[in-house]
């Protein structure tokens, strides 16, 4: 029996479980500037299993690049 279904099915129960604090993360993440925009951004990622731009990277604090792709946070918000 193949469970195919599994995996996007796991990524949305990880995403409605998350929404009111995603749908937080991304009004402060539009109106962010700098660190605080990085921050949020990797926080984004993380929470709502995101792609990283380098597989195994890791945040560090203070770090001026995010992990994400902003352009995979942008659409993320965009449904939100």
């Amino acid at each position: 029996m193949s469970h195919h279904w599994l995996g996007p099915a796991l990524a949305i129960t990880a995403l409605l479980a998350s929404t009111h604090d995603t749908r937080h993360d991304c009004r402060l993440w539009r109106s962010s500037r700098g660190l605080e925009r990085v921050e949020i951004a990797n926080r984004l990622g993380a929470a709502n299993l995101l792609t990283k731009e380098h597989n195994f990277a890791v945040a560090t604090p203070g770090e001026s690049r995010s992990l994400y792709s902003s352009s995979d946070i942008r659409r993320l918000c965009a449904l939100l």
